[in-house]
């Protein structure tokens, strides 16, 4: 049974993101699935500290999904784990271009706040508070399904 983290402990039993169809598919409503399915598999990496697929769908050159790995990576550094900073996206506005393989979407991003405790229970790291942001997320249909090539907030 699913149990989240607490000040107590590491989250146990966190149910893996299963890809929808339709985000498999190019169209404008396959993207707004993938991009759901993205955030998913980052929530499940954040609390878990396994990025493998969430890193999959992230391509390279995105500057910005490297910064949010190794954010992950330093949340799980010697055993220490995350409470909080769960991810939802209330809005996502794919602004589909016809004939092309490149895509944009304007993604409302609210995250929860965020407490780190290192492996013997003491605060891990600075707490972050809840954001509420606008962001431009850019994606690539490929041979493989969609890869999030660039992220960025908006002003």
């Amino acid at each position: 049974m699913y149990k989240p983290a607490d000040a107590k402990g590491k989250a146990q039993n966190v149910p893996v993101p299963v890809m929808p169809e339709l985000a498999k598919e190019n169209s404008k409503a396959g993207l707004e699935a993938f991009i759901g399915y993205w955030y998913a598999q980052q929530n499940y990496a954040m609390e878990t500290g396994d990025q493998t697929t969430w890193s999959q769908l992230s391509a390279d050159e995105c500057e910005t999904c490297k910064r949010i790995e190794k954010g992950i990576n330093d949340s799980h550094i010697n055993g220490r784990w995350s409470v909080g900073g769960s991810i939802s996206i209330p809005v996502v506005e794919p602004i589909w271009a016809n004939g092309t393989a490149n895509q944009q979407a304007k993604v409302q991003v609210i995250q929860e706040q965020i407490e780190y405790f290192n492996a013997d229970g003491t605060p891990g790291r600075a707490s972050e508070a809840a954001t509420n942001s606008a962001f431009g997320l850019l994606a690539t249909y490929g041979s493989h399904g969609w890869t999030v090539t660039n992220l960025g907030i908006l002003n």
